[in-house]
């Protein structure tokens, strides 16, 4: 079980800021995944049960993908295009959940104006903020898995119901992996069996929010996978998805969720590395570890806007695919030849 003593300083610094607040923002980086997401629900939940006289709103750059839409509360996510008076509002209370401000976008600066800000992560590496309030756990699984054990505290002391636990479920099993991934630990499992009993459709979280795919993300995939090169003697594979092919096939940007895993569980392969064009000049990477290297320290080396887990990272290059993977793929060369050499 996470430790959640080890917050109390931090929660008894929030319980003024949120019992005398009006207004509360909670945000996430975009592009938000299944836990990003799992885990801006859960917290609203929170704290409309904990302090039911703050009106909270949850805002982010871009809109949710659509395969999260069944989920319960969906309809409160706003983004600045659906909200545009988030912008004329002050807030008392700020949060981000699953990633650093740095990646919030139009949101950044309406957070950075609120009276406290508060960082609630689980990733062991991420960009460098002067938030008011951090509370980080690396040692959980999943985002969703921290804040069930905060809201279990006796600060929050939320309830159990049913669309509590599909928000945390979905968070636990999309960072797990459906517990595959080696984050899973007994406490994740346990955890999960726990939300199981509540009695929630956990069949439909786990394929709708995760295994569903649109048709063109298929054909995504599909071109993505025969681009794919090895180096360092096969102990990285590689891809990309341009600009082009993701216009080409009127793909979404959550079209290409999952894609890196298929790369990823290819014999042999110790790293794995996934190259998004974003637009011209913006290149993102997804990697996977299978072995000893520690990918989100090589993401946060690489660029100030890089880290996550040390098996499972990614980063953000203002600078051309081309030249983005000339600069990975070379430090990766360089990585596995010095391994070699001292073996």
């Amino acid at each position: 079980m996470l430790n959640t003593d080890k917050f109390i300083s931090q929660l008894q610094q929030l319980e003024p800021a949120l019992a005398t607040a009006r207004r509360v923002l909670i945000t996430a980086p975009g592009n938000a995944d299944g836990d990003s997401v799992g885990s801006q629900l859960a917290l609203q939940r929170m704290i409309r049960h904990r302090f039911p006289q703050v009106e909270v709103t949850i805002l982010n750059d871009e809109a949710l993908p659509g395969r999260y839409r069944f989920l319960p509360d969906v309809d409160t996510v706003q983004t600045p295009e659906t909200y545009e008076e988030a912008f004329g509002k002050s807030y008392d209370v700020a949060f981000i959940v699953d990633g650093g401000i740095d990646r919030a976008g139009r949101v950044r600066p309406i957070f950075e104006k609120a009276k406290t800000q508060v960082f609630i992560d689980h990733h062991q590496v991420s960009a460098d903020y002067p938030y008011s309030i951090k509370i980080v756990d690396p040692h959980a699984s999943s985002n969703t898995e921290l804040l069930y054990y905060l809201s279990q505290s006796p600060f929050f002391e939320t309830p159990l119901d049913r669309d509590f636990c599909e928000q945390i479920y979905l968070g636990l099993v999309f960072d797990t992996g459906f517990f595959r991934h080696s984050n899973t630990t007994p406490e994740s499992m346990e955890l999960a069996a726990k939300l199981l009993r509540t009695g929630f459709d956990f069949t439909r979280v786990g394929e709708r929010g995760m295994l569903e795919r649109s048709f063109c993300s298929l054909h995504l995939l599909s071109e993505t996978l025969s681009r794919a090169k090895l180096i360092a003697d096969g102990r990285v594979i590689w891809s990309s998805i341009p600009l082009k092919s993701m216009e080409y096939q009127g793909a979404e940007c959550d079209d290409r969720e999952g894609i890196i895993d298929h790369l990823f569980l290819t014999v042999g392969i110790q790293v794995a590395v996934l190259f998004y064009e974003l637009k011209p000049g913006l290149t993102k990477i997804s990697l996977r570890s299978h072995g000893s290297m520690d990918v989100a320290a090589l993401a946060r080396r690489l660029t100030v806007r890089g880290g996550g887990h040390r098996k499972a990272a990614g980063g953000l290059f203002e600078m051309s695919v081309e030249n983005t993977q000339k600069l990975v793929l070379g430090e990766l060369e360089k990585h596995f030849e010095a391994a070699g050499l001292s073996q």
